[in-house]
């Protein structure tokens, strides 16, 4: 069987999981056809960038004078500029010569989306130096929440997520902002706009005091270990901080708690009034752990 067929076989599996559709649905999309070019490795496109001739075609978005430099590369459909390719090398890196890359889709000489490992980067094709990162799941035109530590949309995709996967993506976040902001004062580790939108996330899937304990430990210490790893007023000031922290987390959580019941018409699916108390495990949209199983809310 061609290399191609296998991966398109794995790729169907992991959209199948990822968005709940059929897997023949799902293989049918991810299966090369004559309109869809084959997967192609990074040494490939490394290659080409390296070695072809300019593309010496008329653009047909921008004028010559605002033309980026661009090569042909039939993988991806056509033209694509050197410089928005490297930018993807680059973010690529350190991916070995014989990582795997596919076309999602491509909009003419307008931008293109390319998948690699999960991850999708639009390239913009009418100007030298434009790549962005989108959401993992295939099709989603929204940015991430951080590339890096929680990379799907805010919008919609994250509340989809289970449990364990919010739970290690705060973990994440919290470990990078500690690294890159506790040097300077371990009692200022900013969680963000990027913590509020994983808590959000985690009270649409239930998953709330979890995720909200990961962010905080990981951003600043566990509870116990406060006094072991500081000492004095510092100790003082990072336990603060994080009795603060928790605060402002249940804060986050109860606001979007609302907002959620709001979009439900203040009614389950049962015709109950919903209640912010109505327990732990219980999604905002559901009345009781009977209905939320009911509808397969857990």
């Amino acid at each position: 069987m061609p290399r191609h067929q296998n991966t398109a076989a794995q790729r169907a599996r992991q959209a199948q999981r990822e968005t709940g559709g059929k897997y023949t649905a799902e293989l049918r999309k991810a299966t090369p056809t004559e309109s869809q070019p084959a997967p192609f490795t990074l040494g490939e496109l490394l290659t080409a960038c390296g070695t072809s001739p300019d593309w010496t075609g008329e653009h047909p978005v921008v004028d010559p004078e605002w033309a980026p430099e661009m090569f042909d590369f039939a993988p991806l459909g056509g033209p694509v500029p050197y410089s928005t390719v490297l930018l993807l090398l680059g973010r690529l890196a350190p991916a070995s010569r014989s990582t795997e890359l596919e076309l999602e889709s491509r909009n003419g000489f307008h931008s293109l989306i390319v998948a690699c490992g999960g991850r999708r980067f639009e390239m913009v094709l009418s100007q030298d130096d434009y790549l962005t990162e989108r959401c993992r799941i295939p099709g989603c035109e929204s940015g991430p929440v951080s590339a890096y530590t929680i990379p799907y949309c805010a919008h919609r995709h994250l509340a989809e997520r289970p449990e364990d996967e919010l739970v290690e993506m705060a973990r994440a976040w919290g470990h990078a902002q500690r690294e890159e902001f506790s040097a300077g004062d371990p009692a200022a580790v900013p969680l963000g706009k990027e913590g509020d939108h994983l808590i959000e996330a985690a009270v649409a899937q239930c998953p709330f005091l979890p995720v909200k304990t990961a962010l905080i430990e990981a951003a600043y210490e566990e509870p116990e270990m406060v006094d072991v790893v500081y000492f004095g007023e510092q100790a003082v000031q990072v336990q603060y901080a994080m009795d603060t922290e928790h605060l402002q987390l249940e804060r986050v959580a109860q606001a979007a708690h609302r907002r959620i019941q709001k979009l439900a018409g203040g009614r389950c699916a049962c015709g109950a009034t919903l209640q912010i108390g109505a327990g732990p495990k219980v999604p905002p949209q559901f009345c009781s752990t009977a209905c939320a199983s009911a509808a397969g809310g857990q």
